[in-house]
């Protein structure tokens, strides 16, 4: 918070950058959003990879880039991270509302006096479900999940949910660390799933990041031995 970003968004940005750095390309990433001011809430998806988030890994990667444009990258994409969280967690994201949509078509009988859908409209319906770009969005290389405080990360998990080149996280965010777990369903060779090449990527990456931030808001680079 000193260094004026979101730490929740600080941590899913050094996600992102960690598998781009690994893999070379962007991933869908799933965050949950708690949605329990609502009865029966429960969570909400926030697409965390939007095109501030892809300009700061841009950003990153580019060697004519300086500290400060680094910084100031990470800057707008937490701060569009954080309005996604907001939207999502007030019951404006679009991933359950899809579901339920779904779900009604699959096993809702039309109303009684209701008029049958046509063939037509089932047809488009069916068309928006089964569409690539629909199936591509969904299915998300990083499901990262942030957990309430605590001194032990035991007993928990966030499984992923796609079996090649995918992470499932969950992280708690303490005053001095920040404390991971990481799985994956397989270990492939070659550009497949690493999760001990992502542990360690996201270790540099966390410290790389920390490093800007001090930097740019001149607080002393203090020590990085517990990262």
């Amino acid at each position: 918070r000193a260094a004026k970003v979101s730490p929740d968004a600080f941590v899913q940005m050094a996600l992102q950058l960690t598998y781009y750095r690994i893999h070379g390309e962007f991933a869908p990433v799933y965050e949950s959003a708690s949605t329990r001011q609502f009865l029966h809430g429960r969570t909400e998806t926030v697409r965390s990879l939007t095109s501030e988030a892809a300009d700061f890994v841009v950003v990153m990667e580019s060697a004519a880039s300086s500290g400060a444009d680094k910084y100031d990258a990470l800057v707008r994409a937490s701060e569009r991270h954080q309005t996604l969280l907001r939207e999502a967690s007030g019951g404006q994201g679009i991933d359950r509302h899809i579901l339920g949509l779904r779900m009604a078509y699959l096993r809702l009988d039309p109303l009684p006096g209701e008029t049958p859908m046509s063939d037509e409209g089932k047809h488009a319906i069916e068309a928006f479900f089964s569409d690539d770009t629909l199936a591509k969005s969904t299915t998300f290389q990083l499901s990262t999940s942030g957990l309430f405080p605590a001194y032990y990360l035991t007993h928990t998990g966030f499984g992923c949910v796609a079996p090649e080149r995918a992470y499932g996280t969950n992280y708690i965010i303490e005053s001095g660390r920040i404390k991971f777990g990481i799985e994956g369903k397989t270990k492939l060779v070659g550009n497949g799933t690493d999760v001990e090449l992502f542990e360690a990527e996201l270790r540099k990456t966390l410290l790389q990041l920390k490093i800007i931030c001090e930097e740019s808001n001149g607080i002393q680079v203090g020590d990085s031995s517990r990262l």
